[in-house]
């Protein structure tokens, strides 16, 4: 898993002579993984052909019974066209623990054992497509196809099976 996180985070780093000069900044608000989570911000730098941005919001669904979960996502984006990308996103959350219980028995646990706060972290491809273009304000929407890991105090574990996800949001 170290060797594809290093991966990740340098595959976007060969884009970086796009630049040049030239880049374009960009705010967006949204729902999805590429804005933190649930609900949150993004802030973007565009080259000619590639799209760099950072996303913080809200992890949970508003929730008022439990402490608050936020997220983080760095990401970048390659356009295929002048309204479609590809890109890669790294997702990190937080995790309340919600008083819940681990049963005796459960990874070797002796007795039961109270779940405390952990992390989620994911890495995804995603597509997106801009209704007005990508360096234009205006809609965007798109999807993602990921694998996330979870820690807390009993279990460090790749959840079953593939994450996939909606994002939607404006760009400003």
């Amino acid at each position: 898993m170290k060797k594809l996180f290093i991966a990740a985070l340098l595959a976007p780093s060969t884009a970086l002579a796009d630049f040049g000069t030239q880049f374009d900044s960009k705010f967006g608000l949204g729902l999805g993984t590429q804005y933190g989570g649930v609900a949150g911000l993004q802030y973007s730098l565009s080259g000619e052909s590639d799209k760099f941005y950072i996303g913080a919001g809200r992890a949970d669904f508003f929730e008022s019974d439990y402490p608050d979960e936020y997220g983080l996502t760095l990401g970048w984006e390659h356009a295929l066209t002048e309204k479609q990308t590809f890109g890669l996103a790294l997702r990190t959350s937080t995790e309340d623990g919600r008083g819940a219980y681990y049963q005796a028995g459960y990874a070797g646990l002796e007795e039961a054992t109270e779940k405390k706060d952990g992390f989620e972290y994911g890495l995804f491809g995603s597509y997106s497509y801009y209704f007005s273009g990508i360096h234009q304000s205006g809609f965007v929407a798109g999807a993602n196809l990921g694998k996330l890991y979870r820690k807390d105090n009993v279990r460090s574990e790749f959840r079953n099976g593939t994450a996939v996800g909606v994002h939607l949001g404006y760009q400003f």
